[in-house]
């Protein structure tokens, strides 16, 4: 398949000779990169501690969210292209780092950062107290989970939500199974520091919590966590946050220590961040360097560490991050990586086109229809199973719908000075009032400004007697009804076409 793709790209790119390069690490970054490789003639080659590939993909987000499927579906058209995937293979067990290092040409760290961080509280350590995305990875694998009947969750994050949500789903169903599930036998609280307004969860998250029946606390900070004589949890002593954060915008929270409240519980799970865990680096890996603990200092335009042929990419190169970043820094890295091996550098060529649409206009009322939501399973149905998935996605009507409200940016209106008779008619027919005619000396700006000035007029024009139009991106809606009103068709509605290529640099 990698070749086939290769045959239909126009490059001036030679090929690698199947060098091999190693990825620790099955996640977006890993894949990323090892996706990029195979299509650059080297061979890849990930080693990933899990059963299964896509990293905290597959093990992290829940499948309510994420259907197993759609990653399987994936992961398959990037083995398709000749990379091998080695899972339940843990460097520093199965093989050991200094051994990749021999034996592959280039090796990218990409293990993400997986670990659940502490918080150092007092009762924190012993049993009844997880990691969230311990917990998950649990739930993902079908491992079991050891948790009880009234759980609090410590975090305000989207990892703090789905660990709540997970749990909540976990035992509605294990309680369902059991035929015992009555009233109030269960219970799931959210406890975040931050304020409702204030925390980093998305707002989609919060909602569909609140409408299974997540209870949420907020402002509240932990201070202990009370354990019984045997040492089991029975709850945790929490303090009022008056400011999470300073003027600057910084993690500076102020505590009110006379306003305290202890929950009661059985289980409490740590969602406040995540941590990387590279105790493989001890065998073969003793000449990176570590910017800080667990975190090797590296180079952020080539992704290099300081160990000659060893890259990362992913939460290591730029701390947790979303899904996307993971992806481009994979990428990034397999430049480099191709790079290092083969001596070639590789850039981005990007060429604008612009096309010019004839006769342009949009439908009636576009710019007056109301967002569809997407359609999600209802709250009751979505407890039912663990692996339900919420949103259910747009029938082809509200898809229809919902793309028609799309303003396409990449259509916009293009004013040719020669032409314009300065009428004034663009301005007076534009519903969104996004354009003005003014005299050139009413504008100030940087030099550019003036720079084009000088090249369309020459030396030293009388500003007064020389006009400009200005448009605000932000509040046009392409309607066309400038270019219909023009008449001296000094108005085009264009398309605007980017079009990237790698080249040798």
């Amino acid at each position: 398949m990698a070749a086939l793709l290769r045959a239909a790209v126009r490059s001036d790119i030679r090929l690698g000779k199947g060098e091999p390069v190693a990825m620790v690490g099955a996640g977006p970054a890993g894949l990323a990169a090892a996706h990029d490789l195979a299509l650059l003639g080297l061979r890849p080659v990930v080693f990933e501690t899990e059963p299964v590939a896509a990293g905290m993909l597959a093990v992290g987000v829940p499948a309510y969210r994420l259907p197993r499927e759609l990653i399987r579906r994936e992961v398959a058209v990037i083995e398709a292209l000749g990379v091998e995937i080695r899972c339940n293979t843990t460097v520093g067990k199965e093989i050991s780092f200094a051994q990749l290092r021999r034996e592959f040409a280039a090796v990218i760290l990409a293990v993400g950062a997986k670990s659940s961080r502490a918080l150092g509280l007092p009762g924190e350590r012993g049993p009844g107290v997880y990691g969230g995305v311990d917990l998950l990875r649990a739930a993902a694998l079908g491992e079991p989970l050891n948790i009880g009947r009234d759980v609090v969750v410590i975090g305000g994050g989207n990892v703090a939500y789905d660990v709540a949500r997970t749990v909540l789903r976990q035992v509605a169903y294990d309680t369902a199974r059991t035929a015992a599930r009555l009233p109030g036998t269960w219970r799931v609280r959210l406890v975040s520091l931050e304020s409702l307004e204030e925390m980093p969860a998305d707002t989609i998250e919060i909602l569909e919590g609140d409408e299974e029946g997540i209870e949420r606390r907020n402002g509240w900070g932990p201070l202990e966590i009370q354990r019984s004589a045997d040492g089991r949890v029975q709850g945790v002593v929490f303090r009022r946050c008056l400011r999470v954060y300073d003027e600057q915008r910084r993690f500076a929270p102020v505590y009110e220590d006379s306003v305290r409240e202890t929950i009661p519980c059985d289980t409490v799970l740590l969602a406040i961040g995540q941590a990387p865990s590279l105790p493989f680096l001890d065998a073969g890996g003793e000449d990176i360097e570590m910017a800080r603990p667990g975190w090797p200092k590296v180079d952020p335009a080539t992704l290099a560490t300081t160990a000659p042929g060893v890259f990362v990419a992913g939460d290591l190169a730029h701390g947790t991050r979303l899904l996307i970043d993971a992806v481009a820094s994979g990428k990034a890295a397999a430049r480099s990586v191709f790079e290092y091996i083969t001596g070639q550098r590789i850039r981005s060529e990007i060429v604008e086109t612009h096309r010019v649409l004839e006769r342009y206009q949009r439908e009636r009322g576009y710019e007056a229809l109301r967002r569809v939501p997407a359609p999600a399973l209802p709250p009751e149905k979505r407890l039912e199973s663990p692996d339900a998935v919420v949103e259910l996605g747009y029938t082809r009507e509200q898809a229809v719908l919902e793309a028609s409200r799309c303003l396409d940016c990449g259509v916009s209106p293009v004013f040719d000075g020669a032409r314009c008779v300065l009428c004034g008619g663009c301005a007076d027919v534009c519903p969104t009032q996004c354009l003005k005619l003014v005299a050139l000396d009413s504008l100030s700006g940087r030099e550019d400004l003036a720079a084009a000035i000088e090249s369309l007029l020459g030396g030293e024009p009388d500003l007064s007697e020389n006009s400009a139009i200005l448009k605000d991106e932000q509040r046009c809606i392409r309607c066309a009804l400038c270019a219909m009103r023009c008449p001296a068709d000094a108005i085009t509605m264009e398309r605007v076409i980017f079009e990237s290529n790698w080249r040798r640099a």
